[in-house]
């Protein structure tokens, strides 16, 4: 019989996060899961605790059934009202008040590029979960008209496939915009469980501009159930499927103007 190590004659792969990676891609894979957990534990409990659920009261509803979901494969579909708040928030809610493993699911969000380098809290933010891509609509508070991010957009589909990802379909925070169509694509491409997500209150949050800091405040995160989306999985995808897609989603979540 031939060598059926993982090494083989493929280089040498040792077992991380429940797949065999060169030793390189190992390391720096080890590192970054370990920069993960400090900045999660940090903004958790030296955040997202007493300021969630001491200063404010964010009340979740429809998490019940989260621990069964699938580990993988699993896209959550919220509308947006600032820049990182409501995604500290739903990291709270999966890892420190349903207390699920970090890795199990890897819990990650999507995010402009152009938002994660504006300051050393959006850098922390990436290091923790964010998977960024350019906009082909907005760049840095101006609107534009550019291709689609072919790299970005793959890089979300492939956060999905890895575990469970947190993403926006709007893709800014101002009030009363549409859905973008790449939503659909990227249901359909990833065959993904959609769990829409209604926030409410988050704004109401902010002190000045992206800055948090009021009190007494209470936000919601509301968890739907999941999209029946099996007919649209099983058709070849048009325009006219994607758009009835996003009909409903918006029915759930869209954030009035």
């Amino acid at each position: 019989m031939g060598d059926e190590s993982p090494s083989g004659d493929r280089g040498e792969k040792v077992p991380l996060l429940g797949e065999f990676l060169p030793v390189p891609r190992a390391a720096e894979a080890f590192a970054l899961r370990w920069i993960r957990r400090g900045v999660i534990g940090g903004f958790g409990f030296g955040f997202a605790w007493p300021y969630f659920s001491l200063l404010n009261d964010v009340q979740a509803e429809g998490d019940e059934g989260l621990a069964d979901l699938p580990r993988q494969g699993v896209v959550f579909l919220s509308n947006h009202q600032t820049y990182f708040l409501e995604a500290i928030a739903f990291f709270d809610l999966v890892y420190v008040r349903h207390q699920l493993p970090l890795e199990d699911p890897l819990l990650r969000f999507s995010a402009a590029e152009e938002t994660m380098k504006k300051s050393l809290l959006t850098a922390l933010m990436k290091l923790a979960g964010g998977v960024t891509l350019k906009r082909s609509f907005r760049d840095g508070g101006l609107a534009v008209k550019r291709e689609v991010d072919v790299e970005g957009a793959a890089r979300v589909a492939q956060a999905i496939r890895e575990g469970w990802l947190l993403h926006f379909p709007a893709g800014t925070t101002q009030r009363g915009a549409p859905l973008r169509a790449g939503t659909a694509r990227l249901l359909h491409e990833t065959k993904a469980v959609a769990i829409p997500v209604r926030v409410d209150g988050f704004r109401e949050l902010l002190l000045h501009k992206q800055l948090p800091g009021k009190l007494l405040q209470r936000p919601r995160l509301r968890l739907h159930p999941a999209m029946d989306l099996e007919a649209f999985y099983a058709a070849p995808f048009t325009k006219e499927s994607g758009a009835e897609v996003l009909k409903r989603l918006h029915g759930l979540i869209g954030d009035p103007a």
